[in-house]
């Protein structure tokens, strides 16, 4: 019944029909797909020139660098320490306007100290020559001598433009309050506070500079708000810093500037006055030490001293001695006025 062929007879013509597909035929059509041939030899020489014109795809070679990976120096590694333990040092680089990275400054300070340690220490070396001192001696006092040096200008060097915003910051201090009232004095006129700032960009000193800051970048086309804020990031200075920020709140808040400003001004100018009396106070107990190892303990002690030299031969009081002791007394004199003068405030009322 199942894989058998049916003849069927047209007319004159007999027509054979496909059997149907039984059971077993599955598996038999698979194994003649199985064993069929792949094709003629002109299409598998086909399929072999399709597969040759396709591009193969090699693997990118990595790029193999001439220069070796390398250990950094150890003058970098030594530089970039520093840099490490000298944080705020870009920030008081970029407040001075110094260019260049921090690596580039230290690298130079670096330099500058190297060659002052070793041109005093060539000095000392042939000073210490004309005492005729021993050549192994002179050299080592020389070495150490320019080690010395070298490290003190390096340190100096390095902390220079932090010292030098603080010192602006001092400057700033002393004349933010009479340009404050200025300031407000203008405001109460009817003028603008762009006006205003213009008028007090000149003619009180290091604070005027700040101000001047501020109508720069509004002549550059950024608003008044944004250049307050601009100027108050990179300043050091406590008072112009809480004055004019107290302005940039009051234009973004849309109060009254004049009143915000004033009350600023009152706090700052209360907060100073506590600072003198303050002043007052360690200048009383600063006085009265002075008086007494400055003044009276030198005097009596030498009169003294002198006297008992007479009855007790402990020492004789000799010119030299005589010569020490007034030295000693100069530098205590000028450790006394050192300590007086940082204890002063900065500011002006």
């Amino acid at each position: 019944m199942f894989n058998k062929k049916r003849v069927i007879k047209v007319g004159n013509e007999t027509i054979e029909l496909e059997p149907k597909p039984g059971l077993f035929s599955f598996g038999r059509s698979r194994n003649q797909q199985r064993r069929a041939p792949a094709g003629t030899a002109a299409e598998q020489q086909q399929v072999s020139n399709m597969q040759s014109e396709q591009p193969s795809i090699q693997p990118v070679p990595k790029p193999v660098s001439r220069a070796g990976p390398g250990k950094p120096s150890r003058i970098r590694l030594y530089i970039e320490g520093v840099g490490a333990k000298h944080k705020g040092l870009e920030l008081a680089l970029r407040e001075r306007g110094i260019k260049g990275t921090v690596y580039d400054f230290i690298k130079r300070m670096l330099i500058a100290s190297a060659m002052l340690g070793v041109i005093l220490a060539f000095t000392a070396f042939l000073l210490f020559g004309k005492l005729h001192l021993p050549v192994a001696y002179n050299a080592i006092f020389s070495v150490l001598l320019g080690v010395v040096i070298f490290r003190i200008a390096f340190i100096n060097f390095l902390n220079f433009p932090a010292r030098k915003s603080v010192s602006d910051s001092k400057g700033v201090e002393r004349d933010i309050l009479f340009a404050a009232r200025d300031m407000i004095i203008s405001l109460r006129s009817g003028m603008p506070l762009f006006n205003a700032i213009v008028l007090i960009s000149t003619g009180y000193g290091a604070a005027s500079k700040e101000f001047a800051k501020i109508v720069e970048l509004v002549q550059l086309g950024m608003p008044l708000e944004d250049a307050i804020d601009n100027v108050v990031e990179g300043t050091k200075s406590q008072s112009f810093r809480r004055i004019m920020l107290q302005a940039s709140v009051s234009i973004r808040a849309g109060a009254d500037v004049v009143s915000a400003l004033q009350s600023v001004i009152d706090q700052v100018s209360q907060e100073r006055i506590i600072e003198l009396r303050r002043y007052g106070q360690r200048l009383n107990a600063i006085a009265m030490f002075y008086m007494l190892f400055g003044v009276i303990l030198p005097s009596m002690g030498i009169a003294v001293v002198t006297i008992l030299t007479t009855f007790i031969a402990l020492f004789t009081v000799t010119t030299t001695l005589l010569m020490f002791v007034l030295v000693g007394l100069l530098f205590l004199q000028i450790i006394f006025l050192m300590l007086i003068r940082s204890s002063r405030p900065v500011f002006s009322m």
